[in-house]
């Protein structure tokens, strides 16, 4: 494939990040060099000097799809080669939406959110606990590190975060920590914005993405909680219990729920 259509990222700064996601996502699909090019349709050599860091020309979306699409690795290597991913390309297809997104810092902030999005549910695969119904904090560390070419280390022990002296504010400051790592060489475009905006949000999509979220909602709707109850706190509990996170962020992550408008109560104000 040539890298004469979609959008480009020049080789250099890209390169090194790209060798190191393509070649670990290959070697955990249990392909050889020669088995990946054949199935994605790629020069044996142009995926050769990929994984070793030396392409030297432009690259083209095409080939990311065609790598992606063989690996299954979600948006892991479009953000190794500073591209937009997919979902982000497609809404700045229209030109009206494309306009909006470049003079409005609300629509470049969420368009920047749904490019997190992304980025987080290639994360959280490989980071479940064996039931399948909570991210193991831990393993999201090494395997952010690994993705991004890193040697293993300890998971820090300090952060932001409030209820940072309980086990699930220490699960926030470590999927904080990792989204450091994953943002620290993915794409910022379009448009970077605060990087520890970012990492906050992209650690809160790392430990309540929304196929878990979902799961955790509609199980304290089947137990005791009130979906029409106008005082959330119980929803709110319920779900931070199941995900193991703190209640802030629950209350956060449930903001993104369809049909559900929360009632924060003030220090001040008494319940009904």
């Amino acid at each position: 494939m040539t890298g004469e259509a979609g959008g480009a990222a020049e080789a250099g700064g890209a390169a090194e990040a790209l060798a190191s996601v393509l070649s670990a996502a290959r070697r955990e699909a249990g392909m050889s060099r020669a088995q990946l090019a054949d199935a994605a349709g790629v020069d044996r050599s142009t995926l050769s000097r990929l994984e070793r860091g030396l392409y030297p020309h432009r690259l083209s979306t095409q080939t990311i799809e065609a790598l992606t699409r063989v690996l299954a690795c979600g948006s892991q290597l479009f953000e190794a080669a500073g591209l937009p991913t997919r979902t982000a390309q497609d809404l700045t297809r229209d030109p009206a939406l494309s306009r909006a997104f470049a003079d409005g810092p609300a629509a470049r902030r969420a368009l920047r959110r749904l490019h997190l999005t992304d980025l987080a549910e290639s994360a959280v695969a490989p980071a479940l606990h064996s039931d399948g119904m909570a991210v193991d904090a831990q393993r999201l560390w090494a395997s952010a590190r690994k993705s991004r070419g890193q040697p293993p280390a300890p998971a820090p022990r300090t952060g932001p975060g409030r209820e940072s002296g309980t086990a699930s504010g220490s699960r926030f400051q470590i999927a904080h920590a990792a989204a450091h790592v994953l943002l620290g060489t993915a794409c910022g475009w379009p448009y970077g914005t605060d990087p520890e905006w970012e990492a906050t949000e992209l650690a809160g999509l790392l430990l309540a993405p929304p196929r878990l979220l979902t799961s955790a909602v509609r199980a304290a709707f089947n137990s005791d909680v009130d979906p029409w109850d106008s005082d959330t706190g119980g929803l709110v509990a319920s779900v931070a219990e199941r995900l193991l996170i703190p209640g802030w962020l629950a209350a956060y992550r449930l903001g993104d729920f369809p049909d559900i408008h929360l009632h924060l109560l003030s220090d001040d104000e008494e319940p009904a």
